[in-house]
């Protein structure tokens, strides 16, 4: 038995077919079933019930899956452990922040980790709508500050620590709310105008279910840029994070929504996350304990 035949498991367990694990594993589907074959002669026991329609694992198969993913879990910190210590300090930290985020209250931590570790490039994205943490599922990024919903404890593959707070609201240019034959004083009203919405599936996540109401007609935008302009060429109404509309505001150019029913704003937790699997280095480390800390 060795770590690939354990991959091949692994991919198995988040297939439905065997044709799709071996797309996965750019194998051909007979070499995968052969390998998989092989794997239950030598542990002695079928791991796969393939009398169904979709591959499940046997009972014993499941409990020998479930130790498994712990070899999977161990090798991964392994190899990141070896990635870390052959090149000492990372060359380059690339970290992810959540539009929805107001980035001031963090940048001084990462200043001050650039001044202690002046060799280190670092990498700043700005994502929308949970495609920081996408990036961070696929250990594209090695931090990652975010937004944070219980959902996401579900996924596993996240560890992290509060930080601060966001807050969302529902906004809509006063041109165009023009269009309502009354005073907008009703949810229902805001179902019948059209709705700019985040045009994302990160994390296979439908961001769109966290919002209060969904209008059947929408306009859907990929960032918070082009959200921002759609409202002011009064294009729908939209949820968006305060600090990025605090002037629209100010000026008029944009009004706060508050129908009957309908909450004054979306608040919730932003969280500095980290991969379970990756391992930090001196710099994120020195940033991980700077946020958590002050």
């Amino acid at each position: 038995m060795n770590l690939t035949q354990l991959y091949i498991l692994d991919a198995v367990a988040g297939s439905e077919s065997l044709l799709q694990a071996a797309i996965k594993l750019h194998k051909t589907q007979p070499a995968l079933s052969m390998a998989l074959k092989k794997l239950e002669q030598e542990c002695g026991f079928t791991i796969v019930d393939r009398s169904q329609y979709r591959l499940q694992f046997t009972e014993a198969g499941r409990r020998f899956y479930q130790q498994a993913q712990q070899l999977l879990h161990q090798s991964a910190q392994l190899k990141s452990l070896a990635q870390h210590l052959s090149r000492g300090a990372e060359a380059s930290l690339a970290l992810a922040f959540d539009e929805a985020v107001d980035l001031a209250p963090f940048l001084p931590a990462i200043r001050q980790a650039q001044h202690q570790f002046p060799h280190t490039e670092l990498l700043l994205s700005c994502d929308y709508r949970l495609q920081a943490l996408e990036k961070l599922k696929n250990q594209q990024v090695d931090l990652a500050i975010s937004p944070w919903y219980p959902v996401f404890i579900s996924l596993g593959d996240f560890e992290s620590v509060a930080i601060g707070h966001f807050d969302i609201l529902c906004v809509a240019s006063p041109e165009f709310l023009q269009q309502l034959a009354e005073p907008l004083t009703h949810q229902a009203q805001l179902a019948e105008l059209p709705q700019l919405m985040a045009n994302s599936e990160a994390l296979n996540f439908d961001s769109g279910k966290l919002l209060p109401l969904q209008s059947a007609r929408r306009v859907k935008v990929n960032n918070s840029l082009c959200m921002k302009q759609a409202l002011l060429a009064h294009l729908g109404w939209g949820m968006v994070a305060r600090h990025q509309i605090i002037d629209e505001l100010a000026c008029g150019a944009l009004v706060q929504l508050t129908p009957k029913e309908f909450p004054k704003f979306i608040q919730g937790e932003v969280h500095l996350v980290r991969h379970k699997d990756q391992l930090l280095g001196p710099v994120a480390k020195a940033i991980w304990q700077q946020l958590t800390e002050s």
